[in-house]
């Protein structure tokens, strides 16, 4: 048996297993077996497999929020491309998990606020940028951006959960957004960045 798994160690390797397998399907034995130290290593360092994985959780989350910051400074692109862009990685971090995680974390009452917080974080970075293109012009006067950045995001979480490919899934979010765009944003969408 291995000594001395550091948290951080411990945390990537859970990490993994549960995005690749969901969250229900890891057991606690499989976890310390990978990294192999004993069970009562691991829980020297995590009270329970919940409290391991909202560890996990919550450094998922802090990778998330490092790659829209970096999405947020490529500069190039009007600003509905850039709408595409985010909701393209937005779809992009869906498929970084198994769609059984997904499905795990959004109804495991416990890591609701997790999820909350996650799905509230993509939501807003995407209203934001609706709202300045609905400001330019570039959307339909008539699009609520909070209404429309849930209803989106929801639709792409529902068709991902579906077993929807990560290309329809980009295909549809960009004849959405064709389809509330004005006859400017329309050219702008199609136009090549």
């Amino acid at each position: 048996m291995k000594r001395g798994a550091t948290k951080e160690e411990i945390i990537r390797t859970t990490q993994d297993l549960i995005t690749r397998n969901g969250i229900r399907a890891v057991r606690v034995d499989e976890i310390a077996q990978t990294l192999g130290i004993s069970k009562r290593t691991l829980y020297e360092m995590f009270t329970d497999k919940n409290d391991l994985v909202s560890a996990c959780l919550e450094a998922m989350s802090h990778q998330q929020r490092e790659r829209i910051v970096a999405c947020r400074k490529r500069r190039g692109g009007n600003p509905l491309q850039k709408v595409l862009r985010l909701t393209n990685e937005y779809i992009d971090n869906l498929y970084t998990v198994d769609h059984r995680f997904l499905s795990d974390i959004s109804r495991k009452i416990i890591f609701a606020e997790h999820y909350d917080e996650h799905r509230e974080f993509w939501r807003r970075e995407l209203t934001d940028y609706l709202e300045t293109c609905r400001q330019e012009q570039l959307l339909l006067p008539e699009i609520d951006a909070p209404a429309f950045a849930e209803q989106l995001m929801s639709t792409i979480l529902d068709l991902r959960l579906n077993g929807t490919v990560r290309e329809e899934l980009r295909l549809f979010c960009r004849t959405i957004l064709r389809g509330a765009g004005t006859r400017k944003g329309i050219e702008l969408i199609d136009r090549k960045p």
